[in-house]
Formats: structure tokens, sequence, C-alpha cells
């Protein structure tokens, strides 16, 4: 026999536990919530808020059981879900809410910046939320049929009754389908405010990166694919910080080292001299330089060019440290052999160990009597193009780079200036090893038939039409190694 409870009644016996419910949420939520880590407090927030609703749900069913005798497992069950699904839908609310207020926080500045150590995925959550909304959906729509159908086997049905208590069933459908459907795009919108805010903030921070501005970061508010994304953006911002110091830092370095090269060759009476190095990267390793005796009254003049093995910084600073060297060894008085085998022993000691080394040619000019004095220090073997036979020869030595015996001895030969007729041209590796895009090497062929074309011009144009030869054969985005030219080229007096 079904009992039916003054409206009074039930509303105490349902509204009286939530209140309670309410009145402790306050400490409860201080209690768990607050004290969980940001990227946990929604998850926290949804569990506190459906257990008080399921707690305050079995108090009612218990209430109807223990006082007015109802069956639990019916009336008081029927209850519980009821009261289950609004609490549900409640918590995912106040969760999303939570969420909201953490992403705001973390707006301020006030979250980490790093990569979620734990990810929740949303298709996990859409799946589990889905799914239990469904079935809860499903299970009120069973029960509003199954009693439905109960009340109308007792009612005395003829025709004219059909069509009212129909309506009265359907309208009760819709009703409950109405409700449910409102909840679920309260939700819809709810998690959609969210994603809205944690997307703009994205892009915004993505758009000032493309600008060039990375002072700003992605603040981490959740540990689902939107926390990784917004970590890994952060990861990139810093790599990007990292890399404009480096590039400033390089940027510096390269104008310092281009400060080490002579900003105009010397004058030399029956001889015209010009001089570049092309970096490959930011720093090079290459270098060259014109040198004047310290003594009084000298009369000669250094030529180098070097060759530190390998690129990038670490042969940027040992091309610095080994020019220091051989410059201040070279210009000081004693033959060539002594001051470079000065500058060879101070090298090996502070290089040998890194596998490092300087290939080198150093010729000294004798304005007086039009005599050269070079070593060949494991380089590239100069050219010399004699115009009146048109023929070819290299300045070959037998001595090993600096920097890998510190006992070696060196070997000075010697030679005539060049006179108007004849062209020399010392340079680095990076001239006749360049090689095209399908691997063919520049050579020396291309560099003679170069020289030989530009015979009768002068040492600057000859210099700048091997560079740009060089340079249009490799036809290549990035240089791939260093080139350096010196070319001294004799006139008449």
């Amino acid at each position: 026999m079904m009992v039916l409870l003054p409206v009074w009644e039930l509303g105490v016996i349902i509204l009286g536990p939530l209140a309670v419910a309410f009145a402790i949420r306050g400490k409860v939520e201080a209690h768990f919530v607050d004290n969980t880590p940001p990227l946990k407090q929604s998850l926290m927030q949804f569990r506190v808020e459906l257990g008080l609703f399921f707690g305050a749900a079995m108090i009612m069913a218990l209430i109807l059981q223990v006082v007015y005798h109802f069956p639990l497992f019916e009336s008081g069950m029927k209850l519980v879900l009821g009261i289950f699904t609004v609490g549900l839908f409640a918590a995912l609310d106040l969760a999303l809410a939570r969420e909201r207020l953490i992403i705001q926080s973390a707006l301020s500045g006030t979250t980490s910046f790093e990569t979620p150590r734990e990810l929740s995925p949303m298709t996990r959550k859409f799946s589990f939320i889905a799914t239990l909304i469904l079935l809860l959906i499903t299970a009120i729509i069973m029960l509003v049929l199954i009693r439905d159908i109960a009340w109308l086997a007792e009612q005395d049905l003829d025709i004219a009754s059909i069509d009212t208590l129909g309506r009265s069933v359907l309208l009760e459908i819709i009703f409950v389908m109405g409700f449910l459907l409102f909840m679920v795009i309260n939700l819809v919108f709810s998690y959609a405010r969210n994603l809205r805010i944690l997307f703009d903030n994205e892009t915004v921070v993505l758009e000032s990166v493309s600008r060039g501005d990375l002072s700003q970061q992605v603040p981490v508010a959740t540990n689902d694919e939107m926390g990784i994304i917004a970590g890994h953006t952060n990861t990139m911002i810093a790599s990007l910080r990292e890399g404009v110091r480096m590039r400033d830092g390089l940027r510096i370095a390269k104008e310092i080292q281009q400060n080490f090269l002579p900003d105009e060759p010397p004058i030399i009476p029956g001889l015209e001299l010009a001089g570049t190095a092309n970096f490959s990267d930011e720093t090079g390793g290459d270098f060259y330089d014109f040198i004047d005796c310290d003594q009084p009254n000298c009369e000669l003049t250094g030529v180098v060019v070097g060759d530190v093995s390998g690129h990038g910084i670490g042969a940027a600073l040992l091309m610095a440290a080994g020019r220091a060297l051989i410059r201040q060894s070279v210009s000081s008085s004693g033959a060539p052999s002594q001051n470079l085998g000065a500058a060879n022993k101070h090298l090996s000691r502070d290089i040998n160990e890194t596998g490092r080394f300087i290939t080198l040619f150093y010729m000294v000019l004798d304005h007086v009597s039009n005599t050269a004095i070079w070593i060949n220090a494991g380089h590239q073997p100069p050219v010399i193009f004699n115009k009146a036979t048109d023929s070819f020869h290299e300045l070959k030595g037998e001595d090993i780079p600096l920097g890998v015996e510190e006992t070696w001895q060196f070997h000075e030969h010697f030679m005539d200036l060049p006179t108007p007729d004849q062209i020399l041209l010392i340079a680095t590796d990076g001239v006749w090893e360049a090689h095209n895009p399908t691997g063919e090497m520049y050579g020396s062929a291309r560099l003679q038939a170069v020289i030989r074309d530009n015979a009768d011009k002068s040492a600057e144009e000859i210099l700048e039409a091997v560079v740009e030869s060089v340079l249009v054969f490799s036809d290549t985005a990035v240089q791939e190694d260093d080139v350096t030219l010196v070319v001294i080229k004799g006139v008449e007096k």
C-alpha cells in the first residue's frame, strides 16, 4: 500500500540532510580541497561535492525507512539515485568552477610553469563522465517508466481516460528529460568556458613568441593535455631564450673576432696585399694577419694565415689564443723558425690534450733585400702563378701543425718577393675543399683558372673573384667551412 507524505514532511526529509551537508561543506572543502596541490584540486572538489550529496541521500533513505517504514531498496534507493544524479551534475559544475579559479590564479603568476608529472587524459575523463551520465539517465528513465506503468495498471482505464493519462506520462518524461538536458548543456558551456580561457592564453603567448617576445610563459593550470602543451610550450620558450642568449653571445664574439682581423693591408713598395676571412658560423677558426716587426728600423712584415681544426666556439677560442701567441712571438727579434717554435711550445702545452691543432703558413717579407722567408706548418700549400710562363707551383713544407709536438723544430725556406708577373695566393682548405650539392670538390684546377683569368687585376679584385667563384660553385644556403685568403701580387715600384 502506497503511503503519501505531506509536502512539508517530504520537504523536511529532503532539505534537512542537504542543509546539514551544506553547513559542513565549507570545513570539508577547506580541509580536503584547499590542502590539495592545485592541479588536483578540481578532482578533489568533484569527490567532496559528490560525497556530500550521496551522504545526504543515504540519510534521507534511512529516515524514510526508520521513521516511515519505506522499503530501503525500493523507495529509498530511488531517492538516492535521484539525489545522486543531481549531485553528479552539481559536483561536475563546481569542479569546473574550481578549475576556473585555478586557471585565474595561474594567470596571475602564482602557479608552476613546469610540465605536469602525471597526465590525466581528457579522453578518459570524457569517457567516464559520459558513460556515468548515460547510465544514470537510462536508470532514471527506466524507473519513471516502470513507476508509470505500475500506476497505469492500477487505474480503471477507458477510452476517454487513456488520452489524459498518456499525456500525463509524456509530460513527466519530458520534464525529466528536459531537466537532464539542461544540466548537460550547462556542463558543456561551463567546460567550454574553461577551454576557451586555456586556449586564449596559449594563443596569446604563442603569438608573442612568433613576434620575438620571449618574456611570457603559459601557466600550467591542469594536468590534462592542455597542461602538457603549456608545459612543453614553456620548455620551448626557455630553449629559445637560451638560444637568443647564445646568439647574442656569438654575435658579440663575432664582432670581437672580426676586430682581430687587419683593417687594411700594409703598404709595401712593389707589392699589393689583400686579405679576407669568411666564417661558416657566427665565429670561425680561420685567421690571417699582417704583423710588423717591433724592432727599430726593421723593414720586415710578417704574413700569417692559420686554420684551427674544427668549427664553432671551441675553434674560435683557440683561434683567439693562438693568434695572440703567434703575433707576440713572431713580432719579436729572432729567426722566424725560433719565433714560431716558441709559439708552438706554449700552444702544445695548452691544447695538446684537446686533440686540436693549428695549421699555419708564415711568411716574412723583407722590403730591403726583396726576399721572403716562409714556413709551412701543415697548411694547405700556397699557390704562385707566374704570368710570364703561365705556370703554377706550390709552397710545400715538411713541418707539422702547431699544438701537436712542443719540441718540433720548424724549417725555413727562402724565395724572392713576387715580381710584377707573379701572384701568390695563401688560403685555407675551405677554398680547395668547397663542394657543390652533388659532392664535387672545387679543387685546384678551378682556383688556377680564376687566378689566370684575373691576373691583370689588382690583388683585391683577384681576392674577390676567388671568393665569389667558391661561393657560386658551392651553391648552398649554408657555408660549410671557413674561407680565408691572402693575395700578394707583385707590382711596379
